[in-house]
């Protein structure tokens, strides 16, 4: 199913995997209404965890920042091992998981598309783990190479919904002309 828009949240219950894509854009807002709910895990396989941008949805809620960001547990992964590694030594609770980037290491160029294939493999096995107890949401915007596409047909056919979201738009930015001064 596809869906679109912040009707994210009602959706996020145990045992469902859901891939928000393009979701940058919500994701501070998200994160931070999800620790003023109680803990949650963030999993950054992309070194994307935009800190200075949930503390500031925080603080228009004028909420206690430090409270709610000491809900927050953040870890990351910088090779896909690291991401496989970071899955299977995450313990199953009951907060949700949010997990950023999970293609990301395994595009590497180092990382060969059958191997990418295994590790991802092994990725699903832990996501399913730890859906069991609560919602997952894997955040991506990643383009998917040309070799490694075959890994975003396998993730779809393994979650329970996709959210689209759309692309923030870009500020147009105008560059005045310089104006020639005679003397």
């Amino acid at each position: 199913m596809y869906r679109a828009g912040m009707d994210l949240l009602p959706v996020l219950k145990p045992g469902k995997i859901i891939l928000a894509y393009n979701a940058s854009a919500i994701l501070p807002s998200l994160l931070a209404e999800l620790a003023v709910c109680g803990p949650v895990t963030v999993l950054d396989g992309g070194n994307r965890f935009p800190a200075y941008r949930i503390a500031q949805e925080l603080r228009k809620r004028n909420l206690d920042i430090h409270a709610a960001a000491e809900r927050l547990y953040l870890r990351r992964a910088f090779t896909a091992y690291q991401i496989v590694h970071l899955l299977e030594s995450t313990p199953a609770t009951t907060h949700p998981y949010i997990i950023l980037d999970l293609f990301t290491t395994l595009q590497d160029d180092q990382v060969h598309p059958r191997e990418a294939e295994r590790l991802l493999t092994q990725c699903f096995i832990h996501l399913e783990r730890l859906s069991l107890a609560s919602p997952i949401v894997l955040c991506s915007h990643s383009i998917i190479t040309e070799d490694k596409a075959f890994l975003l047909q396998r993730l779809t056919e393994r979650i329970d919904e996709t959210f689209f979201f759309a692309e923030p738009a870009v500020a147009q930015t105008f560059q005045p002309a310089l104006l020639q001064m005679d003397t």
